[in-house]
């Protein structure tokens, strides 16, 4: 016999000819030979990926919560209580404060500042950059701020340098001194619409429509200024997660895979074999029939019954002979999926994202592996690694906006944390130092205040001191104590409940003195 000669030939898998990106980029054809700078990635799909990752968003909104979530406010710089301070300073300083709170209240008129940075954050840490429009006044004066969506926002070309006058403090003085600066301008485009923007800053008067710098452009047309927040130091920011992307990626397949199997998988439980015959068309009918009943009800507590033909064959000699008929029935069970593929493969996904944004578990609400302890320390070391960090630079970055233009020397912008103080963990660390006499009654006041909820006044003059030494006057002179430190309680009018309790101890003095 000859022998057959078999060939093989290998052939190369051709990629595919279409974009790699989701979803299409409306400045496409803006960037060549243009003053608009193309982004490293897809705006738009990074904007859009939280929607199909299981742990991206929960990362995102923790960062949101415990960066702006707990309120900005205004703060004094001196403490205005003071001996020390004047009091000329200490009235500018209290007009200011007011000021300063009215100009955070009334930031923007639709949204609170919390939610305006809270979207800003939201885009910075999807996509690496977040943008807010400074809006001044008729006098030149920032007087509010709007979001801007940062997937319809580009960065343009910086200009000339310009020069620009900063107000610095030398040994205490002002001073103003000049220095040169090179601006962008930023670009927005929706519905095919542009709308440019000037860099925070700018002095020029810039025309919304073409970009250019005309100082002959009307007043409603004259661009209004941009701040760029952004991770990194390019001209675009990238996401902190970026580097993780295929695993954001592989976690959704895996999840399509799984659903899948619910909706375009086969669930088949056993198989019925039958060797050296066929099923009568009664059996057939009665098995199809058994298949058939979704419900399971009809069938149940019965007993199938399946009727089988044995196949005739021909031996040797032309004798026909009819083959026993055999039925198996093969259980499937175990190649069936029991529970979703790739479970290790997403938790490790889930890992890493974590990582990226350096946030323990408990803070994406998985909190099943946490202790009071493990979980107060967790929170302690991402509030001083990751929040608090963050908190400064945003803080730093509103008072160098917002303050130098406005005047203000005595009171700053200051974005509130969590409180992680126990006020009953403080009071069992002071009860030794109260007991050595070395607090006075109205410096507990304000712990009183965090352990009863509500704002409870201190008593005033003669009870600055510790409560020991208040004592040892009133062994001199019992009812001359209480009788004066009645009067300073009245003469403060703090607290009804404690005159009242002074009022029954003179009573009671009295009657023993008579």
């Amino acid at each position: 016999m000859a022998e057959q000669a078999v060939k093989a030939r290998v052939f190369k898998a051709e990629t595919s000819p279409t974009t790699q990106q989701i979803y299409k980029d409306d400045f496409e054809g803006l960037y060549n030979g243009g003053d608009i700078l193309e982004p490293p990635y897809n705006l738009k799909e990074l904007k859009q990926i939280g929607e199909y990752s299981s742990i991206l968003q929960q990362c995102i909104d923790a960062y949101k919560t415990n960066i702006v979530g707990f309120g900005i406010e205004a703060e004094h710089k001196l403490d205005i209580n003071s001996d020390e301070i004047k009091e000329a300073v200490r009235n500018q300083a209290e007009e200011e404060y007011t000021r300063l709170d009215e100009f955070i209240r009334y930031l923007n008129f639709d949204e609170s500042p919390e939610l305006v940075f809270g979207n800003v954050i939201d885009d910075k840490e999807k996509t690496g950059n977040g943008y807010i429009e400074v809006i001044r006044d008729g006098t030149g004066l920032p007087v509010g701020i709007e979001y801007v969506d940062a997937q319809n926002m580009r960065v343009c070309k910086k200009t000339v340098p310009e020069l620009i006058s900063y107000t610095i403090l030398e040994n205490g003085k002002q001073k103003t001194v000049q220095r040169r600066k090179r601006f962008r301008r930023y670009v927005q485009l929706i519905d095919n619409q542009k709308v440019f923007f000037k860099e925070y800053g700018d002095p020029r008067i810039m025309d919304s429509r073409t970009g250019k710098f005309d100082d002959n452009t009307p007043d409603n047309l004259r661009a209004t200024e941009i701040y760029h927040f952004k991770i990194g130091s390019g001209t675009y920011g990238k996401p902190r997660w970026l580097g993780n992307l295929i695993s954001v990626y592989g976690a959704r397949k895996a999840e399509e895979l799984n659903f899948r199997y619910f909706s375009d998988g086969r669930h088949i439980p056993a198989a019925i074999t039958v060797s050296n015959g066929k099923l009568d068309e009664t059996s057939y009918e009665a098995l199809q029939t058994y298949m058939n009943d979704l419900s399971g009800t009809d069938n149940a507590h019965k007993f199938l019954l399946l009727e089988v033909d044995g196949m005739a064959e021909e031996n040797d000699v032309g004798e026909s002979k009819v083959n026993q008929a055999k039925v198996e029935i093969k259980s499937l069970a175990e190649i069936l999926q029991q529970d979703a593929l790739f479970l290790e493969y997403d938790e490790k996904s889930r890992q890493k994202i974590r990582s990226a944004f350096r946030l323990p578990p408990l803070y994406t609400g998985e909190a099943q592996e946490f202790n009071k302890a493990t979980a107060d320390t967790a929170r302690k070391v991402t509030e001083e690694q990751v929040f608090q960090p963050e908190r400064k630079t945003l803080a730093r970055i509103l008072n160098t906006l917002f303050l130098e233009p406005l005047g203000f020397s005595y009171v700053k912008l200051s974005i509130k944390g969590a409180d992680f103080r126990d006020p009953i963990e403080i009071a069992k660390a002071l009860y030794p130092i109260i007991a050595a006499g070395s607090v006075a009654p109205d410096d507990l006041r304000p712990l009183l205040d965090q352990i009863l909820g509500k704002k409870v006044e201190p008593f005033g003059d003669g009870f600055n001191v510790p409560m020991q030494i208040i004592l040892q006057t009133q062994q001199m002179d019992p009812l001359a104590s209480v009788l004066n430190i009645q009067k300073s309680a009245i003469n403060q009018d703090k607290n009804t409940d404690f005159i009242d309790l002074l009022k029954d101890m003179r009573d009671v003095l009295e009657s023993m003195q008579s």
